[in-house]
């Protein structure tokens, strides 16, 4: 029922600012942009990531045969680049794979945070193995050359423009992955800025400082080549070290906010909001809590505090006429108020689960959602602030309201399953007389569709 207004705090919505069940939802309209899902996000990146390593095998191969037949410093250093990235995008896939597994008692939330825990400690190897190695090698050839000017020949340009070409095609895949994922409120550099996967941000980044790394061991090599002058080979592999340092700074700052657990963006959870105060049977939400445990799952919790006038009038139509019916009510009182109390909790349970279903069909990714009713006056019952003539008025007014409204929203629902089963009788005699077995298979279809419909139609009664 709902509570009486006391002087310490408000008691909910009143008759006044209920929306009523057949008017527009509250909510604001979400976008409406076709956008890949998040199954086929993950599965292009996963397709990224295995062509980002064949082409790194290749390259790596390539570039160590370039550097053993020039000495250059800049290419060795271009080699090791290449052989932490290969070694990094197999890092990525086993923790995509391990992100896949389904949750089960031991980890009741899944896997989805183990994607993280491998892309760190590829970001680590990133670091460590390759700008550490090539860092080193590179001071050691600073002070001591080893590149053989004479012997920089096509083979090196080569193997530099392939390089760059391979790599190159490799980061325009993965920019356009983003570029059809960016939703349409944001530009594609905030898109970037908010990427939760870390093997796209890890190919993109990748990609981006070995393409960017060719140019630099060009430019190296290049005029060491042209004054004769081995330094600035050197310093083309000092450059291609630090930019491997950054990439894995970079990558391991990322694994850090989701490992120790991020929030989810205050736009989705506003949203989520929106739409839970947009149901006439909930008059408020509070002490919300969420978290991205994967990157394309999240969970949402949140305390609510759900309208019993409007539980009471979804009964009222089934338990009028128990009670008023009743010629031993005095009798059978205690059963039909402990069946009246089972069915609360039903009718409740019914309303979470449609609140859920409707979250997520905005929002796939809140795979997790646990919604506790929570009331601010749950010590008190709600019966002894209704002995006032004027509260009492007040509640007969808000019930009646919302009985009128729960009518109406019967009449729509019928109203359009009537238009649907119309339109399935209408799709399945549609056809050519020599299509029978076409036919056949459209009216198993629309049948089947009519069901569902159906199902969830008398779901919503």
């Amino acid at each position: 029922m709902q509570n009486p207004p006391s002087s310490s705090s408000s008691t909910g919505r009143g008759p006044q600012s209920r929306r009523p069940l057949d008017k527009p939802s509250g909510a604001p309209p979400h976008d409406s942009t076709k956008r890949p899902t998040s199954k086929q996000v993950k599965e292009k990146s996963e397709h990224v990531v295995k062509l980002a390593l064949g082409g790194n095998v290749v390259i790596t191969i390539a570039k160590f045969l370039a550097w053993l037949h020039s000495g250059s410093s800049a290419m060795l250093s271009e080699s090791i680049h290449s052989l932490v990235d290969s070694g990094n995008q197999t890092l990525l896939l086993i923790g995509i794979r391990a992100a896949a597994t389904a949750p089960d008692r031991h980890h009741q939330y899944g896997y989805g945070k183990s994607i993280y825990f491998w892309s760190l400690v590829s970001a680590l190897g990133t670091f460590w193995l390759g700008a550490g190695v090539s860092l080193r090698n590179s001071f050691q050839d600073l002070m001591s050359p080893t590149v053989q000017l004479e012997e920089i020949t096509w083979d090196v340009w080569g193997v530099l423009g392939v390089s760059f070409l391979i790599d190159g095609s490799v980061l325009y895949q993965t920019m356009q992955l983003l570029r059809d994922s960016k939703p349409k409120h944001l530009t594609l550099w905030e898109h970037i800025r908010r990427i939760r996967d870390p093997t796209t941000l890890a190919v993109l980044l990748e990609d981006s400082g070995a393409c960017l790394g060719v140019v630099m061991a060009i430019v190296g090599i290049g005029l060491s080549h042209a004054l004769a002058n081995p330094v600035y080979d050197s310093i083309g592999g000092l450059c291609i070290s630090s930019l491997l340092a950054a990439m894995g700074l970079a990558l391991a700052r990322l694994n850090e906010r989701y490992l120790l657990g991020q929030a989810v963006e205050p736009e989705i959870v506003d949203d989520i909001r929106k739409l839970l105060m947009a149901r006439p049977g909930i008059d408020n939400v509070q002490s919300v809590q969420s978290q991205w445990i994967g990157p394309y799952t999240f969970a949402y919790k949140a305390e609510v505090d759900f309208d019993g006038t409007y539980l009471a009038a979804k009964l009222m139509a089934r338990y009028e006429d128990e009670f008023l019916g009743s010629a031993r009510l005095k009798e059978d009182l205690p059963v039909l108020l402990a069946f009246y109390a089972e069915d609360v909790v039903r009718t409740l349970e019914r309303e979470v689960r449609d609140v859920e279903r409707e979250i997520r069909a905005v929002h796939p990714e809140a795979q997790f959602i646990e919604l506790e009713p929570a009331s601010k006056d749950a010590t008190a019952f709600a019966i002894d602030g209704h002995r006032e003539k004027m509260l009492r008025e007040l509640e007969h007014i808000t019930l009646n309201q919302l009985l009128i409204a729960i009518a109406k929203n019967v009449v729509k629902q019928q109203q359009k399953q009537k238009h649907t089963t119309k339109q399935g009788q209408v799709a399945a005699t549609r056809g050519d007389a020599g299509a029978g077995e076409t036919s056949q298979v459209g009216d198993g279809k629309g049948s089947e569709d009519v069901d569902v419909k159906d199902e969830g139609n008398s779901q919503k009664k």
